[in-house]
């Protein structure tokens, strides 16, 4: 027979709040949008596939995490809509088109302002008229999301370059100041988007590469109000384009940069970073499709120096990221799947198959943050 102190336990155990399920305590989620119409929410701990978002719309075309770290924004590519994700329950809470009658309203990039209030973009809009198509210049655009509308817009400088498909935007803490990172790294004045500063970069040696690629602004990794990456530049001597690891302070509107060494790379992706910031992961290649060289490098981040190189089968087309806890390298994109390296030997541990082809850039949860844990897992 039982003792009563036995048994008073386990009616208290039954009553007890349920422990967390063992594969939602260790996970570290990413998100990106698969073909037709889905957001795909991988566990990196695991290395696979654990729920998926049905949006029943359009297909994603970016992705973008709010500053409370609670929900994704997102366009789509053919209704040109802007849904809101709540990643607690992973179900869209809102979607709205931006078009209207014969005006499509095409994104090129999208950020949040602090207070996740607004969205600020860049966009051209594209008119039908009977028997032609006419195309705007490029404007800046801010989105009210409670009001599910476009509130203002204001034609983007036409003495400053914007070519390139996607634009690289981030605000400033106080909501004040516009970044848009390209060729060059321009400031607008968020009220009359004026440019209030300018920071030239050497051109990049492949004609229509930007300095910096999408995906630039999603590092979970980086310190609040900062951007830190890899740039081209000209040195002041002998003007040779070299590259170097820089650090833009949003608050303080100051760019520092580091010189590394001479360019041998054509492309140079955007750096991730560890957790404690002392290394920085990024993808070099070198070449033309059928003639290429795909290196990982690691950069010790105090000294500015690269430690360690490596080459591996690169794909025509693919974007390139980094775990929260910083030990595993992800390449997805143009494909149906994730390889996953060990970011200490390179190696590849994995490779994941998805529901559909990749459409979107990668959102990586912050290591800390369990946001969108709570949902269901496949098996």
């Amino acid at each position: 027979m039982r003792s009563v102190p036995c048994f008073l336990a386990v009616v208290l155990l039954a009553w007890s709040p349920a422990p967390a399920r063992a594969e939602d305590a260790g996970q570290q989620l990413l998100y990106l949008a698969a073909w037709p119409h889905q957001i795909v929410i991988f566990d990196a701990t695991q290395e696979k596939v654990v729920d998926t978002i049905d949006l029943k719309t359009d297909v994603p075309d970016f992705l973008i995490l709010s500053p409370d770290k609670k929900k994704l924004y997102l366009n789509t590519v053919k209704d040109n809509s802007i849904v809101t994700i709540d990643l607690a329950t992973r179900k869209p809470t809102s979607s709205f088109s931006l078009n209207s009658g014969n005006r499509n309203v095409r994104v090129m990039g999208l950020t949040p302002d602090p207070t996740g209030k607004y969205l600020y973009g860049l966009a051209t809009v594209i008119t039908k008229q009977l028997d032609h198509y006419e195309i705007d210049p490029p404007s800046f655009i801010v989105i009210d999301l409670a009001a599910g509308k476009i509130i203002r817009t204001s034609e983007f400088p036409k003495d400053e370059d914007r070519s390139g498909v996607y634009a690289d935007l981030r605000v400033s803490p106080d909501g004040k100041l516009l970044y848009l990172f390209g060729q060059n790294i321009l400031v607008f004045d968020t009220t009359s988007f004026h440019v209030v500063k300018k920071i030239d970069l050497a051109k990049p040696l492949n004609p229509g590469v930007e300095n910096l690629s999408m995906d630039l602004l999603d590092d979970p990794n980086e310190l609040p109000g900062k951007v830190t990456s890899v740039f081209q530049f000209s040195d002041p001597y002998v003007h040779r384009v070299v590259f170097g690891i820089g650090s833009v302070d949003l608050a303080k509107l100051s760019f520092d940069v580091s010189a590394v060494g001479p360019v041998e790379a054509g492309r140079l992706m955007p750096l991730r970073l560890t957790p404690d910031r002392k290394v920085g992961y990024t993808v070099a290649i070198n070449g033309s499709p059928g003639n290429r060289r795909c290196e990982f490098w690691a950069f010790d981040m105090p000294s500015r120096k690269l430690i360690r190189k490596r080459e591996f089968d690169g794909r025509n087309r693919f974007s390139f990221d980094l775990s929260a806890d910083g030990s595993k390298i992800f390449i997805y994109g143009a494909g149906y799947d994730i390889e996953v390296y060990d970011a200490n030997t390179f190696e590849l541990r994995s490779n994941v198959v998805l529901p559909g082809d990749v459409t979107s850039n990668m959102i990586v949860m912050p290591a800390a943050s369990t946001t969108g844990s709570a949902g269901r897992s496949q098996p």
